[in-house]
């Protein structure tokens, strides 16, 4: 599938999605907003997409976020999709979404990073919510990743100033998993991407919704819950099948049943 502003590649069980704006820094504007919203609407109903992996045009921007050029007259945003910012910041997606940030991931740009569960970066790589400096808010999930992925005065201090971090930064305090040279950013996304997809996919899958639901609650309905998913699990057909290709030193064969 091939768009004017979002590019997609298929590679066995991982979905390559590149935003392709790089005269604009990869900036969303509406159009690109509603080819993500699609794309990644119909990422999550195609069973043979195990792992989806976002990504840019070019070496110097991710995503440089909303595309300011882009407002309408009113000043009102129109990159708000069903699923959030450019079809991703409100995304509960049911799959592992690894970003490969082959440059900065400014604003919205590091808002849709934020929103995957993994983060490669580029060694040339920068990363900030910029808005105040535009008279703008980082309401696409930025101000509320952000303190719960670093510690918390280092994300103040990024909000406030509005100032970039880069690389080396970002992965010692914990934003980033890895730091790779720029050429080898997909690369290494695809290896990570090639070690969840030989999981077991029911497994993932809970284990995603897991993270996402404990922050939220008590440890005890966390836990309560934890209990649901292996009731559910442990009667599954992969359940079986994994200790059996274990003894049995074989690759087991899933099927997400």
């Amino acid at each position: 599938m091939e768009n004017k502003n979002v590019l997609t590649e298929q590679r066995e069980g991982v979905l390559i999605v590149t935003i392709n704006r790089e005269e604009r820094r990869n900036a969303i504007d509406p159009a690109t907003a509603a080819e993500m919203e699609e794309i990644l609407n119909a990422a999550e109903k195609d069973d043979s997409v195990r792992v989806i992996i976002l990504t840019g045009t070019g070496e110097r921007s991710f995503c440089s976020g909303e595309d300011l050029a882009a407002f309408d007259e009113s000043g009102e945003c129109q990159t708000i999709m069903a699923h959030g910012f450019a079809g991703m910041t409100e995304r509960v997606s049911t799959k592992p979404v690894i970003c490969a940030a082959n440059g900065t991931a400014v604003a919205g740009g590091l808002e849709i990073a934020l929103a995957c569960d993994l983060i490669v970066a580029s060694e040339n790589a920068r990363f900030g919510l910029s808005e105040v400096k535009v008279g703008l808010l980082a309401t696409s999930g930025g101000l509320i990743r952000l303190p719960n992925v670093i510690p918390r005065k280092i994300a103040m201090e990024m909000c406030l100033t509005g100032k970039l971090i880069d690389a080396a930064r970002a992965y010692e305090v914990g934003l980033v998993n890895y730091v790779v040279p720029k050429e080898q950013v997909l690369e290494k996304a695809l290896e990570l991407a090639e070690i969840i997809s030989a999981n077991a996919p029911i497994s993932l899958r809970l284990t995603k919704e897991i993270f996402h639901i404990a922050p939220q609650v008590s440890f005890e309905d966390a836990q309560r819950f934890c209990n649901r998913c292996w009731d559910y699990i442990e009667k599954t057909e992969d359940a079986k099948e994994g200790p059996q290709a274990f003894l049995e030193k074989r690759k087991p064969q899933w099927t997400g049943r």
